[in-house]
């Protein structure tokens, strides 16, 4: 299964979806003319032709304002998606021993996928289980759990439905999905229209005498005729509504079960999770569930007009566990009290899955493994993992990766940190720069991952003052490190969506010689970490789809170029970023042999595009 086909593949499908869009909403404003054609003749006269049209061109104005003011809002994130579906934001330093177990399997999962944290919500008054995956962009993605699914499903289970939604994150179905909350939210706001009309006649007075009561009855009969037609007309747009969310949302979850599985190599979690869904219900009682309808991991209850969201339980279970036997389990509540479970796998001096020959990465990015981020997360010291959760630290932590190792440079960036971030933020940069300055890459990049959830819950005003801090911090020298620069943009990368400092970007670019001096660049720098660095080049170069291309000198590759093509890049379809990355991964890995710090630049390079990679082996052994 390769996550950039499977973008691509959401990617086309939003094409579709949106003509469908637009022929939903030419029936929707047919059948308003048709309406005002005949509360004219309700009320005494048919009104012209001309009015009539004007009237359901009105409404379909109404839809795209409707959709377009709620896909400014889905801007947010997935955090607008969980407030409005009554979750609360569970913090990350909690101890609560079922919020941890939610948040430690959600922390492993990012770790394994080499996506950045999303925040978790819980929906502490839904008693069914069941989840959803939400957000424009990793960056800002958000998972949310009801208290059910938290409380029901043991920690394989939930390892199961977690997946499940990372992988939506992974397979481009998130951002799709959060478009279509968009249209959907135009097409039914008709409904809510009617709704109100119908609501506000309790408030209508009749006047006392006969001519008041003639005039009264009328505006309330309009008013009824008005308010039942577009909820009638509403109706349809619902209707509408349900068929597109079919359209995406069925063959998308067979997709994410798989991956779930593949992610936790463990088919009984995801399966024993659906089997309680079958016990124990999956339905979500508020009243904006069904506009996220689709989102969800099962059905959330709501009334679909023939158009399920998504396929039958007993056909999920039955291709996850052929030997299925119909039967469904009861999902029982823990003791109370019970321990924070933690995992009790054995200790190793290395880094759990980066032991030579265990390949992974772009060769085959199906090869995420829960099981590894879950090792990596315990390979790390408990007070490392506790201090990312403390703003302070999460702050220091990535001034002390970009604090340099020569002590003349660092005297001066230390000074810098004194007079921007103060005396104790300095000290703490220089101890997290002492205890990670030989840790391997994935380390490191895990402690970044863990730390965004702390840093979006920053000021805009602080998180100015730390991006300025950042940027000051790798040009201080005026010499900028490419690694540095890497990371910097990385940091920022995971954040600027949250904080709204760029919007939604879209796809320019979809084939590979529209990009070929991008790619020059990029992979010159990193040929340029090998040895042989013409044997790099040509050994990446062989991959690409462009037809010349020659090896940059050092002093021709400015970080300004670097930082221009990778913005370039970020705008280019799942399938270009996978060749490039590809390319650059053989470049890099020409002597056979990936170290930690090539490790750090490709991972921090491929974050800054928009792509996730999992952890990379310490050794790589080239395939394909």
């Amino acid at each position: 299964m390769d996550f950039f086909e499977a973008q691509d593949d959401a990617r086309k499908k939003t094409g579709w979806l949106l003509w469908l869009f637009l022929l939903c909403v030419i029936g929707v404003v047919v059948s308003v003319s048709l309406l005002s054609w005949g509360v004219g003749i309700l009320l005494g006269g048919a009104l012209p032709l001309e009015l009539q049209i004007l009237i359901g061109l009105g409404s379909g104005a109404l839809i795209f304002v409707a959709s377009g003011f709620k896909a400014m809002q889905l801007r947010g994130g997935g955090g607008v998606v969980a407030r409005d579906l009554g979750g609360r934001l569970v913090d990350p330093s909690t101890t609560e021993s079922q919020e941890r177990k939610l948040l430690n399997v959600v922390e492993e999962m990012a770790i394994a996928s080499g996506v950045p944290v999303p925040q978790v919500y819980v929906m502490d008054d839904q008693e069914g289980i069941n989840a959803f995956a939400a957000g424009t962009e990793p960056g800002n993605a958000a998972i949310g759990v009801t208290r059910g699914c938290m409380m029901r499903l043991n920690r394989s289970e939930l390892q199961g439905v977690i997946a499940h939604e990372f992988s939506h994150i992974l397979n481009g179905d998130m951002k799709l999905n959060m478009r279509l909350i968009g249209w959907i939210f135009g097409l039914v706001v008709l409904s809510i229209m009617g709704r109100g009309l119908l609501e506000s006649l309790r408030f209508v007075r009749v006047g006392g005498n006969n001519r008041d009561n003639n005039g009264g009855g009328a505006i309330l009969l309009a008013i009824l005729a008005v308010g039942v037609g577009l909820m009638i007309i509403g109706g349809i747009g619902v209707f509408f509504a349900r068929f597109l969310q079919a359209a995406v949302s069925r063959q998308r979850e067979f997709l994410a079960d798989a991956s779930a599985v593949q992610f936790t190599r463990e088919p009984e979690g995801l399966a024993g999770a659906l089997m309680k869904i079958g016990s124990e219900g999956s339905k979500i009682a508020t009243a904006k569930a069904s506009e996220a309808s689709h989102c969800f991991f099962a059905d959330g209850g709501m009334f679909a007009f023939g158009f399920a969201t998504h396929p039958p339980l007993a056909l999920r279970i039955s291709r996850i566990q052929k030997d299925w036997d119909g039967k469904f389990a009861d999902g029982e509540i823990p003791a109370i009290a019970e321990k924070s479970s933690r995992a009790s796998a054995g200790t190793d001096s290395r880094v759990s899955g980066f032991s030579s020959g265990e390949s992974g990465g772009l060769s085959n990015p199906a090869r995420v493994s829960h099981e590894r981020g879950r090792r990596i997360k315990e390979d790390l010291p408990i007070e490392w993992q506790s201090a990312v959760h403390h703003r302070d630290e999460a702050q220091s932590l990535i001034f002390g990766l970009l604090l340099a190792q020569d002590q003349r440079m660092r005297r001066g960036e230390v000074a810098l940190l004194q007079r921007d971030a103060g005396e104790a933020a300095a000290e703490l940069a220089l101890r997290w720069q002492r205890e990670l300055g030989e840790s391997h890459s994935a380390r490191k990049i895990a402690l970044i991952d863990l730390a965004v959830p702390t840093l979006r819950n920053l000021s805009r005003i602080e998180y100015e003052r730390f991006v300025g801090i950042t940027r000051e911090l790798i040009s201080s020298d005026g010499r900028v490190d490419v690694f540095e620069f890497m990371l910097q943009r990385l940091i920022e990368h995971h954040l600027d969506g949250h904080f709204g400092r760029h919007g939604v970007r879209r796809i320019r670019y979809h084939h590979l010689k529209d990009l070929s001096s991008e790619a020059e660049v990029l992979l010159s720098a990193f040929a340029h970490l090998n040895p042989d660095p013409a044997a790099s080049f040509a050994e990446g170069f062989e991959r690409l789809e462009i037809t010349s291309g020659s090896l940059l000198p050092p002093d021709k590759i400015s970080l300004k170029e670097i930082g221009q093509a990778l913005e370039r890049l970020e705008l280019a379809s799942p399938l270009v970023k996978r060749d490039l990355l590809q390319a650059c991964t053989r470049s890099v890995a020409a002597d056979e042999r990936l170290s930690s710090r090539e490790a750090e630049l490709l991972r921090a390079m491929a974050d800054s595009i928009g792509c996730a990679i999992p952890p990379w082996v310490e050794e790589l052994k080239m395939v394909g």
